[in-house]
């Protein structure tokens, strides 16, 4: 049950303070009204541990004494005064309730610490309406904070002491068990732990007399899961949160001592203590920082004091209905805000002919064009950060969005900008900062700047702790709605007892017009223990969801694989209806186990209005492309046959344009049967010259490093192992690390070809060095405008189809994601043959294709 500390004086308040406690100890329980009298000595340890376990603090306030000058403070106790201070130390709420006519004090009547009060919404009983007053306000208090309990979960009781015997002579020595530790209790009131080397000699009356019980204690490990509901900012709002832990007896005589019978009630009173202040920091807005901070308190193993040491192994944080629907309905109220003020100009991309190379124009609402008008001025987003702080200080990442020529920093870093259409009255523009582990989110990681014509909005900070030694990156986004529009990234080096150094200034162009109608993208970051999941569109912003996770899904990716590449090879039983089965579940368990319950909410709140789906992940082993979402009112097929669904890797550029032009065709020795009609077709689609296929590795890397690659499309078998991805041609294996230089140099930027590797698990990603590095994440960091590749293996006729399905779209003005969705559909003639799911696309969803 939710648990509130109480305080009234004994000389003031009277019936009304004593019918108060016994209505809260009535509803909520008497363990669960915690009351601090006026005249009672208290600790200060113990009055913020007896705080720190409540919901609120209650304080009464009757009228002032006959007699004595009217000085509002002097109508508190000192214990109160003390409570007072403490609480909005703490951020408790508290909750005047004013008695016998008193009133509330104005804020310059009161002592600085207790001048919060003043602000406090109180509530008052009357005389003549006593109990009824009172039960309002205990009903209130019951729908404000929750009456249920805060365990949601079913919770076993565990059993530490196994057995209990009173010593005797020639008793039965205890039975040698593993994990089971013998506790003695003296006639002197102490407690002895038996030395098991050393067995006691129970014929002898002198040491049986020094005994009186026996105990069997487990010392074994266990493991219990809690589902708790901790309050957020204010008390109003709840979070809901799953803590799983590891636990062992570290001291068994304390175990006796006490005595715990019930382990598991000790344990969840024990986090509920160190838990809620670490939430109360936080609003339902803020959930992401709320489960950080709350992983970074739980991370290190914890000693309670009744003798059990705690091991946490994973934590994870959501919110209550109530507090789920007002977030809801604020986002809903910053989303009709923003479609408010956002720009009237919507764009318009038409078709382009062959050979054409035009670039899509801005159409206005009144039907006028942009071409021929006044470019708008280009920006920057520029972040800046200590380049070293010692361990344990604070530090900023101060970041800015700068119109080009305006001042920066003299050793700022820049780059050209696209445009940035802004609206008359200002467009939103969302900045957001992710960090490791070893930093810790003093405030919200994200935050919404209104970006005006003429001029920039105010810069923006976000506060870091330096807990962890090393060297850390963070990386700052720029989003309008769902659209990406640019990133940056800066990094900082944390020392024990090092000096603090100022960083350089990092910049990047704003590369997107403005928010594309529909466009929504789904955040996937990984740190090794959690997913942080972000879903962002142009009609809704949501706040992070951080998930702590105790196995990374890796091996039921490669089983999912695993039988997916089964059934493209042919080698399944089944027939075609139970081969949708068999795919579409594991579709929908990936869904279920890996999408969390909040952004599958979001999604259905969005999903109606949806244009294109954009995964942004970097170094991730999972196939989102197989998701099926699923809810009991909506079953509209897998993902991507709903939309054109694309990803993105951090640090990729946003094209506009795909290159097809100068197509070069990489065909090794060994190439899959039929390699040569897949790309005589694909040269006609693409008009292309005839050529010889490249078969050596040292030929095509020189092509590379060389800036002078156009498309390059891939018919070859890929090896993937966990020593990592490479294709064998002639010379040599050409593997993803052969890319370094081109991925430092930005070698494609200036093409920005398409990349597509028709093979076997061509997009995976291999474990190298601290990163993950595969096909896509290299040729997208070296400049590609877009890649394509396969998450399996995949028949040669049915890969073929589709690569000339989606040339064949592309060629004829498509855009990349239509293009890859018209491929998918077209492939699924075979329904035995899951090859359609198999292929992954980075880039931008609407860019076209330059021939």
């Amino acid at each position: 049950m939710v648990s509130f500390s109480l305080s009234y004086p004994t000389d003031r308040g009277g019936d009304a303070a004593r019918l108060l406690d016994d209505a809260l100890t009535t509803r909520f329980g008497g363990e669960n009204v915690l009351v601090g009298v006026a005249g009672a000595v208290e600790g200060s340890a113990d009055l913020r541990r007896r705080l720190a376990a409540s919901a609120a603090l209650i304080v009464v306030i009757g009228p002032h004494i006959p007699g004595v000058p009217e000085v509002p403070s002097r109508n508190l106790p000192d214990i109160t005064r003390r409570e007072i201070e403490t609480a909005f130390e703490l951020q408790i709420p508290v909750i005047p309730v004013l008695v016998g006519g008193a009133e509330l004090p104005f804020e310059t009547e009161l002592p600085e610490p207790l001048r919060p009060l003043a602000r406090q919404q109180y509530r008052r009983i009357h005389a003549g309406t006593l109990r009824e007053d009172i039960r309002h306000l205990v009903d209130d208090l019951a729908r404000s904070f929750g009456a249920k309990s805060e365990n949601a979960g079913p919770v076993p009781v565990i059993r530490l002491i196994l057995s209990a015997e009173p010593v005797r002579l020639f008793m039965p020595p205890p039975k040698r068990r593993p994990a089971v530790t013998i506790v003695y209790s003296t006639r002197r009131g102490d407690w002895v732990v038996a030395d098991s080397s050393r067995p006691i000699r129970w014929w002898n009356p002198a040491i049986v007399a020094r005994f009186v019980t026996r105990y069997e204690v487990d010392t074994s490990d266990h493991r219990v899961d809690f589902h708790v509901r901790l309050p957020a900012k204010g008390g109003a709002y709840h979070f809901e949160a799953s803590i799983s832990v590891r636990f062992r007896v570290t001291d068994p005589a304390q175990i006796v001592r006490r005595p715990i019978t019930d382990a598991a009630g000790v344990i969840l009173k024990f986090l509920l203590e160190i838990c809620r202040p670490v939430t109360r920091q936080f609003g339902p807005e803020e959930v992401a920082e709320a489960a950080a901070a709350l992983d970074g308190r739980l991370a290190r193993e914890v000693l309670v004091p009744e003798g059990i040491t705690l091991y946490t192994r994973g934590t994870r944080l959501s919110l209550d209905d109530h507090a789920r629907n007002y977030v809801r309905e604020r986002e809903s109220q910053r989303a009709r805000r923003y479609l408010q003020e956002r720009a009237k100009p919507r764009v318009e991309f038409h078709g382009f002919p062959p050979g054409a190379g035009a670039i899509p124009s801005l159409a206005w609402r009144d039907g006028s064009s942009s071409v021929g008008a006044s470019r708008p001025p280009e920006r920057l987003l520029v972040a800046r950060a200590p380049a070293q702080v010692p361990a344990g200080q604070e530090l900023s990442v101060d970041v800015r969005l700068v119109t080009e020529g305006r001042p920066v920093h003299s050793d700022a870093v820049t780059a050209r900008l696209e445009n940035l259409l802004v609206a008359d009255d200002g467009t939103p523009v969302t900045v957001t900062v992710h960090a490791p582990a070893g930093l810790h989110a003093d405030g919200p990681l994200q935050q919404t700047v209104l970006v005006k014509p003429d001029e920039d909005p105010d810069p923006i900070r976000f506060g870091f702790g330096a807990q962890t030694p090393g060297l850390h990156r963070i990386d700052v986004t720029a989003w309008a709605g769902g659209t990406f529009l640019s990133e940056v990234s800066v990094e900082v080096s944390v020392a024990d007892g090092g000096p603090f150094r100022d960083g350089r200034l990092h910049a990047a162009p704003l590369n997107a017009p403005q928010a594309r109608p529909g466009e929504v993208t789904m955040e996937v970051r990984f740190d090794g223990s959690r997913y942080t999941f972000q879903l962002r569109s142009d009609a809704a912003l949501f706040a992070p969801v951080v998930e702590s996770i105790t196995n990374p899904p890796t091996a039921a990716v490669e089983n999912a694989i695993k039988e997916l590449q089964q059934l493209a090879g042919g080698g399944s039983r089944y027939n075609a209806t139970m081969t949708r089965e068999v795919i579409r579940s594991a579709g929908i368990q990936l869904w279920s186990e890996l999408v969390p319950a909040d952004v599958r909410d979001q999604f259905w709140q969005v999903g109606a209005d949806m244009s294109a789906f954009t995964i942004a992940t970097d170094h991730d082993v999972v196939p989102w492309e197989l998701l099926y979402p699923l809810s009991a009112q909506h079953d509209a097929g897998f993902l991507v046959e709903q939309v054109p669904v694309v990803r993105r890797t951090y640090g990729q550029r946003r094209n506009a344009r795909v290159g097809l032009r100068n197509p070069r065709f990489v065909v090794p020795p060994k190439a899959p049967t039929g390699a040569h009609e897949e790309i005589a077709t694909i040269r006609a689609i693409l008009g292309a010259a005839d050529s010889e296929p490249i078969t050596r590795a040292d030929e095509l890397l020189a092509l590379i490093n060389a800036g002078a690659l156009g498309a390059i499309h891939f018919a070859c078998h890929n090896t993937f192992s966990s020593d990592g991805s490479f294709i064998d041609m002639d010379g040599g294996r050409f593997k993803p690390a052969l890319l370094a230089e081109a991925s430092i140099r930005k070698l494609l930027a200036e093409t920005g070809p398409l990349v597509f590797i028709n093979a076997c698990r061509s997009a995976g990603v291999a474990p190298t060095y601290t990163k993950m590095l595969g096909w896509a994440q290299q040729f997208m960091s070296s400049g590609a405008g877009a890649f394509v590749g396969t998450l399996w293996a995949v028949r040669s006729d049915s890969s073929a189809r589709f690569a000339t399905a989606f040339y064949r779209s592309l060629a004829d003005g498509a855009t990349l994601g239509a293009g890859a969705l018209a491929a998918r559909v077209e492939q699924q003639d075979d329904p035995l043959d899951p090859t359609w799911l198999a292929y992954t696309v980075y880039g931008d969803p609407f860019a076209t294709a330059a021939v």
